[in-house]
């Protein structure tokens, strides 16, 4: 692999971690996963909430997360309890916030506009904190295009199907029928706005031939990553998200076929038989940053 692979940032996995469950916060570092979700919404209690919340500022401040990007989910923003967490977690400099429900552009220029009110008076790099949005409803999918383009902090969807289905009500299958729209739509609302898209947890821990088959899937979707519930979806996730062997050498003998080296000499090229563009070198070159910074993250 050649100096083609240039830095990104992986999010092949996130895990999510309950925010209560502090001895599982101070593992959470050594499961393998791209990033991690400290979860202040649903998987908190509602008579944990202010005892998460602390728990996860303290963890911010005091543990050593290593590559991992650190992400914190806190309540929906219309609450008093979630705007607490953003009171409370935003000065002890989490890489992102996760929004949860989001349906609308406005929520988020909200929470955009908070954050840089809060950097500021905490003296915290303008800008430093990421926002994520989950798409788990109706009015999401469908304003996931507004939504994902409406801000600079904006770096990923994440899309909720357990919400999404309920509120809706379709069922989930194995086969991942009855989401394809939904998951479509974030993808191509993600690529539109250059920001990743990150699919569904697998919920059946038991399942691990589903969740196999529904990584892969998501993959072939155009997903970067996929939410992980247990650690022990961690390996699934990351392998069927990272190129396999087999894409890395196409990838490379693409770039080789580049008139010396040079792109903007390229038009056309057959490779194996197969006619090769600018959309295929573009493809190429996005295989190896993920290969190098998979293998980074495995060292």
């Amino acid at each position: 692999m050649n100096a083609e692979a240039s830095a990104i940032r992986l999010r092949r996995s996130l895990l999510y971690v309950p925010g209560d469950r502090e001895a599982m916060i101070a593992k959470a570092a050594q499961r393998g996963a791209d990033g991690l979700i400290l979860n202040l919404e649903d998987a908190v209690a509602p008579g944990n909430k202010e005892l998460a919340r602390n728990a996860v500022a303290q963890a911010l401040a005091a543990l050593d997360f290593g590559r991992a990007e650190v992400i914190v989910r806190v309540n929906p923003l219309d609450t008093s309890t979630g705007y607490r967490d953003l009171l409370t977690i935003a000065p002890a400099k989490p890489d992102a916030i996760l929004l949860p429900k989001v349906g609308s552009p406005e929520e988020v220029r909200f929470a955009a506009w908070t954050l840089a009110r809060l950097e500021e008076m905490h003296g915290l790099p303008a800008s430093g904190i990421r926002l994520m949005c989950m798409i788990e409803s109706a009015a999401g999918v469908l304003a996931a295009g507004q939504i994902a383009g409406c801000h600079p902090r904006v770096a990923a969807l994440l899309f909720g199907a357990a919400d999404y289905s309920a509120e809706i009500g379709c069922a989930i299958m194995p086969d991942g029928d009855t989401l394809l729209l939904a998951q479509s739509q974030i993808v191509l609302a993600s690529r539109a706005a250059g920001i990743d898209a990150i699919d569904t947890p697998h919920m059946r821990l038991d399942d691990l031939d589903g969740l196999a088959h529904s990584s892969q899937r998501a993959h072939h979707l155009g997903f970067d990553g996929k939410s992980a519930i247990h650690p022990g979806q961690i390996g699934a996730i990351n392998s069927a998200f990272s190129p396999a062997p087999e894409q890395i050498a196409w990838a490379e003998r693409v770039l080789a076929a580049l008139p010396g080296g040079d792109e903007a000499q390229f038009g056309a090229a057959v490779l194996d038989g197969q006619l090769i563009e600018a959309p295929h070198v573009a493809r190429a070159r996005r295989t190896l940053r993920v290969a190098l910074q998979a293998e980074i993250a495995t060292r």
